[in-house]
């Protein structure tokens, strides 16, 4: 079989009366064509009383499965599928639906289409991978969209004037005619609380994203949602019907097939090695198994260069830091991570430039298996109760509250970090800046048999989540690995170039539409230090750069 690159892929659809409905989904496409944009497929037909509309652009997903067009129309099944994302079990599932359906090809679109047919929404609950997932069932006349458990692809969706709009980005969105606006209120909860809200929420008025593990119905008249996975369910079946042994096995052996997987369908794969034992284990098991050969190594730490002399080094300068923030307001639709953003950027640009479309990523198993949880982040009390802000900035900003679902404060934060706040923000900037940069992201820790094993295991064991980890890598790895915290280089990057750009950056700020948030006294101090090398607060300096991103026109 021929290897077919690996491209981003992206979806978009609406539902509406107008009659330029196909001149829309060209201009929304035309916003993404950093996702394979070259390669596009429309559908477009009467619904109910209105007209829909569904576009798809991008490339195979994978080197093993048939490039197939999308939309799919499956004339068997009546439906109209449409999907971003990889369904690692595909061929499994059709050969179970093989005595009920004919396939006419050979890719993972068409299983997905055979699948709901036959199982409906539980289908969803069938498919291991990742995804985005738009069905439209012609005989009953319903449109569904799903995500996959975690998140890891996006789907945002806006109502306006009566129409109906989804995208994997959200500025595509914005092309098809939906307001362009941030939100005050989302923007004051995480300048101030360092919130990035409900799990529908979005920085931009009238957007919102389907919850992971989350589907969506839409029968021309009114929207119902319901979550299909729920995590806890998962955990709880775990630890009443296995023991420890049990599950440590089941833990080693879901970790190996989880990262062999990542990289069976690719002919590279690159990694970043840095200070947190999530990068460390991963290159470990990749190193150690079948695949070993298509692993490239990178890392921008000078202090994993030693122990890892065969990765490809990313030097990111003030200069090259300079460079990607300017792209950022290209591309960024909310707020980035600081220096680790234009570090992770500049790292999937090296890849691409070195021929590498797939990057692997360790994301979720440090969030899972710290011991020691800090609820800095999460205990929201005011993380910067500075008087940079003003009291109008406070009185939009609005202290988030979330259910309790389990009996330790510490399970009830990792479950927070895992669903709500931090790593759903780092999947949507992922996706975004991979996108824009060409190459593909996967997530192998991230899976949900091996998400819930990492919450099931801690329970039953009368030991702690560190010694846990320790004697795991130390079985089966014989070695063991300690977490570094990275520091931000935005002290580093003061010099020339950063510090005349933080600086018109900030007088931007001053002068934009949201001056009122700010004391302008306490923003020139802010500025001031930073461009005189005095102390200053590296996460207050980071909130107001992400917000004058936002607020630049393109």
């Amino acid at each position: 079989m021929l290897l077919k690159w690996i491209d981003m892929s992206g979806i978009v659809g609406i539902v509406g009366d107008a009659e330029d409905v196909e001149y829309r989904l060209v201009a929304m496409l035309r916003r993404m064509k950093h996702r394979g944009g070259s390669d596009r497929g429309f559908w477009v037909s009467s619904f109910v009383e209105s007209r829909l509309g569904m576009a798809h652009c991008g490339k195979v997903v994978s080197e093993l499965e048939e490039d197939v067009r999308q939309p799919y129309v499956d004339e068997q099944t009546q439906l109209v599928v449409a999907m971003d994302g990889d369904i690692y079990n595909y061929r499994e599932l059709r050969t179970q639906l093989q005595p009920y359906y004919t396939f006419v090809t050979d890719s993972s679109i068409e299983v997905v289409s055979k699948a709901y047919r036959q199982w409906g929404e539980d289908s969803l609950l069938r498919l291991q991978g990742v995804f985005a997932l738009v069905v439209y069932d012609r005989r009953s006349d319903m449109l569904l969209l799903a995500r996959d458990k975690f998140g890891v692809k996006p789907l945002y969706y806006s109502t306006h004037r009566g129409e109906l709009f989804f995208a994997s980005e959200v500025r595509s969105l914005f092309a098809a005619g939906v307001r362009r606006k941030v939100s005050v209120e989302r923007w004051a909860g995480y300048m101030i609380y360092g919130s990035y809200g409900p799990v529908y929420s979005t920085f931009w008025n009238g957007v919102y994203q389907l919850p992971a593990g989350c589907l969506m119905r839409y029968n021309g008249y009114s929207l119902s949602e319901r979550c299909w996975y729920n995590l806890r369910d998962e955990v709880a079946a775990l630890v009443s019907g296995y023991g420890v042994d049990e599950l440590q096995k089941m833990l080693a052996d879901e970790l190996q097939r989880c990262v062999g997987r990542s990289m069976i369908d690719v002919s590279s794969c690159g990694l970043r090695i840095a200070g947190r034992v999530e990068s460390q284990l991963l290159h470990r098991i990749a190193m150690q198994g079948q695949q070993r050969w298509k692993v490239r190594t990178f890392t921008d730490e000078i202090e994993s260069m030693g122990h890892q002399p065969l990765a490809s080094p990313v030097w990111v300068t003030a200069s090259h830091a300079v460079e990607e923030l300017e792209q950022m307001q290209h591309w960024a639709e909310e707020p980035f991570d600081g220096s680790d953003t234009v570090i992770r950027t500049a790292l999937f640009r090296c890849a691409r430039r070195n021929g590498v479309r797939v990057v692997c990523s360790g994301l979720g198993l440090d969030a899972l298996w710290q011991d020691v949880w800090d609820n800095s982040e999460h205990c929201y009390t005011p993380l910067n109760p500075h008087r940079l802000y003003s009291p109008l900035m406070m009185m939009f900003a609005e202290r988030p509250h979330y259910e309790q679902y389990f009996a330790e404060e510490s399970e009830n934060l990792r479950f927070l970090e895992l669903e709500c706040e931090r790593i759903p923000h780092i999947l949507r900037v992922f996706d975004r800046s991979a996108a824009e940069v060409g190459v593909c992201v996967r997530m192998p820790f991230l899976d949900g048999r091996l998400v819930a094993l990492s919450f099931a295991l801690p329970m039953v064991s009368r030991m702690c989540r560190r010694s846990l980890f320790e004697n795991y890598v130390e079985h089966y790895h014989q070695c063991a690995l300690e977490r570094n915290e990275v520091q931000s280089l935005l002290p580093a990057w003061r010099g020339g170039a950063m510090r005349e750009w933080v600086a018109e950056v900030l007088g931007e700020l001053a002068r934009s539409e949201v001056r009122e948030w700010f004391d302008m006294r306490q923003l020139y101090r802010l500025r001031e230090a930073f461009c005189y090398n005095a102390p200053f607060d590296v996460t207050l300096l980071w909130k107001c750069i992400s917000l004058q991103r936002q607020l630049r026109e393109e």
